[in-house]
């Protein structure tokens, strides 16, 4: 089995070790690595290397006195040596290193296309040389055996020459002069010359006027220093002038090789790209794999307030924040590694604050082993992100706090969030246990058309309020509720979510009824005068006929037939109407509750209300006025209650028109009217009243239970709330407007419903 060539490497940085490493691990090597000049000297003890790659400066022991050190304890011949430096260097240093077994000198941020190319030349050398070491051998066993070193010498040659002409980048031999030796197709293609026609000329010839000194600069430079590397103008054969990279190496004192490459087009992209980065608003660093800053924009210079020239002496140690260095540093390992990471950091700006930023780092091993670093302030980010969670935290103690349930739930229906009074509302002991459930599974078949209609008032006004249904726990039991939807969008107008705050009107509910029957009671105690002298009217009737009987029976014993039919009549007529009116007194008195509801006629509703209080109202000289439109629609509903509503409004009027007359010295007609209309799809109630009218700020509240205008003593403050609840169970509203000069109008809207 064949053995690998040992290669060893040595510098003192991790980073560049580790750099080196990616570099050369595609080569069919056996690589050894070192940190120190003592370390590569214990790795490499007792090894043939084909190669040494060393750094110049190194603590303790520097590269040169490595070198020597490592080629005085061999016996046999000297190990061939590339130094890796990061400054330019003097003639005497240059002795130096090629006294040490120095063979060439590669200057930081290495090119890794250029250090790959030299080192398989000299790999190349190594093993053509362990070929011929092994050939001698056998030759001195049998001269017969030549004929196969030469073949092997040829193979060594051929492939020698097909690494050259398969490379993809431009590859030449030239002599002292200048007069090129070997081309290959790349430096062809790159030229636009045959390889007849190079071979006819140098390098001189195809250098353009302006780089025409600057090649010849370079060209004593290679003679003289053993490399050069420099971007030249070329003359191509189509008339342009093309950039190249050239890079020069000098095999003997007559023979130098060069490397070259287009970068004509990566080079305006480049420039282009460094003007982008320099004017962009995130921050740009370039490093070199010691941390030194190689280049940074304008935007960071901005963002830490240091000059760029300030910058371009110092490494990126230099600002970052000192607690952050160690997680930096794992980070930028990973980027060796991987070739790009993403992390948060701190860097510190020059008047000694701090800014928060998100690193984006990308690493190029093929660019001489560049960091290329984007930085975008995050600092109001921070900022921003520790304020959500104070908002955060606020928001949470708000839901739990409020006496209402909430729930959040998405646009498709599902739970997302719900307080504690809602976890006790649905019977859960946990969020888990209703966090992912759909709304609708505690919602009762026969209310759920009534949610999908409040979704879709939510979904076009924003809001849905005071919506009554029933409620289906988590152990299946029911509650009635009040709940409200409102519709939660997203900062740019996107619809998110809805909240829903769930109130439980069970003992609301049953407060309400006893409220109703209890101002039922109230108004038919206020209305007990009224209501004798409706009694006291057909009584009085009864006693006249009587009366009137009697003494036409004293004065004659043979009284007709048609006589007592017609006075009996008028006496059952009148019982009659006492009757009614007790059995209707009776009937508004209950409390209704079991009441189906059914269709009804307003007209004939506000004309039983009337028959209560119309003696009452004849009694006390107030002129109430009826205007009822006929053939109305009918209304679903509770008769009994729309009845106790119209009751309380003309109560209320009569009130007030008898306060306007106490207030004034002279008499005026109290006037009191009732109208019924139709109008669109509604129909309209108005009540109205000349009283003394209502103040605008007793308007904003007088439909809140027990607020009441009335003196101390003559008003509950329940008659206008209960009124408004009965109404709203109608799917109706009022409205109260002052009138123009006096009094006021109560307009009750009702909705009428299709017939289905």
């Amino acid at each position: 089995m064949k053995t690998l060539p040992n290669l060893l490497i040595t510098d003192d940085n991790p980073m560049e070790l580790k750099y080196l490493e990616i570099v050369l691990k595609k080569l069919n090597v056996n690589l050894i690595k070192a940190e120190s000049g003592f370390d590569a000297m214990e790795k490499s003890k007792g090894l043939e290397l084909a190669l040494a790659i060393i750094d110049v400066r190194m603590p303790k022991m520097n590269g040169y006195e490595f070198a020597l050190k490592m080629n005085e304890e061999r016996t046999g011949e000297k190990v061939p040596i590339i130094f890796i430096t990061a400054s330019h260097f003097s003639e005497i240093k240059v002795f130096k290193g090629y006294s040490s077994g120095a063979v060439d000198y590669i200057f930081k941020p290495v090119n890794p296309h250029i250090l790959l190319c030299k080192i398989n030349i000299f790999l190349d050398l190594f093993n053509q040389k362990q070929t011929i070491i092994r050939d001698v051998a056998l030759l001195k066993k049998s001269a017969a055996d030549l004929t196969r070193v030469n073949a092997t010498l040829k193979k060594s040659e051929k492939k020698y020459r097909s690494y050259i002409d398969n490379a993809p980048d431009g590859v030449f031999v030239v002599d002292e002069t200048g007069r090129y030796i070997e081309v290959n197709e790349a430096t062809c293609r790159i030229t636009g010359y045959s390889k007849n026609e190079l071979l006819k000329m140098s390098i001189s010839d195809l250098l353009s006027e302006e780089s025409l000194e600057e090649g010849m600069i370079e060209f004593r430079k290679v003679t003289k220093t053993g490399t050069s590397e420099a971007d030249l103008m070329f003359k191509h054969k189509n008339g342009t002038n093309r950039l190249l990279a050239l890079n020069a190496i000098k095999l003997t004192e007559k023979r130098f090789i060069g490397f070259t490459k287009d970068i004509t087009d990566s080079k305006l992209v480049e420039e282009e790209h460094q003007t982008i980065i320099k004017t962009a608003m995130e921050g740009f660093l370039m490093l070199d794999t010691h941390g030194r800053f190689l280049d940074v924009n304008n935007a960071y210079c901005h963002l830490i307030g240091f000059s760029r020239e300030e910058l371009l002496n110092m490494g990126i140690k230099d600002v970052e924040n000192v607690e952050k260095l160690k997680e930096t540093e794992q980070h930028i390992q990973k980027v060796i590694e991987i070739g790009y990471d993403r992390f948060e950091t701190q860097h510190r700006c020059k008047d000694g604050s701090t800014v928060n930023v998100e690193a984006s780092v990308n690493f190029k091993p093929s660019q001489g082993g560049r960091f290329y670093v984007f930085l975008r302030d995050i600092t109001e980010c921070k900022m921003a992100e520790q304020a959500l969670k104070v908002s955060e935290e606020k928001y949470k103690t708000m839901l739990n706090a409020s006496p209402d349930g909430i729930l959040l739930i998405d646009l498709k229906g599902f739970i997302t969030e719900v307080s504690e009074i809602g976890l006790e509302l649905l019977g859960a002991d946990n969020r888990s246990e209703l966090i992912g459930k759909h709304f609708l599974k505690f919602i009762p078949p026969e209310e759920k058309n009534t949610i999908h209609e409040a979704i879709e008032k939510t979904m076009h006004e924003g809001i849905a309020q005071n919506i009554e249904i029933k409620i289906r726990k988590k152990n299946q039991s029911l509650f009635l509720s009040e709940i409200n939807f409102t519709l939660i969008q997203s900062p740019g107008g996107a619809l998110f979510s809805f909240m829903i705050t769930i109130r439980d009107i069970s003992q609301r509910k049953k407060l309400e009824k006893n409220q109703i029957h209890a101002d039922r009671m109230a108004s038919l105690g206020e209305m007990a005068s009224g209501i004798a002298h409706e009694i006291n009217q057909p009584l009085n009737t009864i006693s006249l006929v009587v009366d009137n009987v009697l003494f036409e029976a004293t004065k004659d014993d043979n009284i007709g037939n048609d006589y007592l039919k017609k006075k009996s009549e008028k006496i059952f007529e009148n019982i009659t109407r006492i009757r009614n009116i007790i059995d209707h007194i009776r009937a508004f008195s209950r409390s209704h509750d079991d009441y189906i509801l059914t269709g009804f006629d307003i007209n004939s509703s506000i004309n039983k209300a009337v028959s209560m209080i119309s003696e009452q109202f004849k009694h006390l000289a107030i002129d109430l006025n009826l205007q009822l439109e006929e053939n109305l629609p009918l209304i679903i509903g509770n008769t009994f209650k729309f009845e106790q509503v119209i009751l309380n409004l003309l109560l209320n009027a009569k009130d007030t028109v008898l306060e306007r007359q106490n207030k004034l010295s002279s008499h005026f007609d109290m006037l009191v009217g009732v109208r019924t209309f139709q109008e669109n799809q509604c129909l309209i109630i108005e009540i109205t009243d000349n009283g003394t009218g209502i103040s605008e700020e007793d308007i904003e509240y007088i439909t809140l239970p027990f607020y009441t205008t009335k003196d101390t003593g003559k008003g509950t403050g329940l008659g206008l709330p209960i009124s408004y609840q009965i109404i709203k169970e109608m799917n109706g509203s009022i409205e109260i407007m002052n009138n123009t000069f006096y009094g006021v109008t109560f307009k009750i809207i009702l909705k009428i419903q299709n017939k289905e």
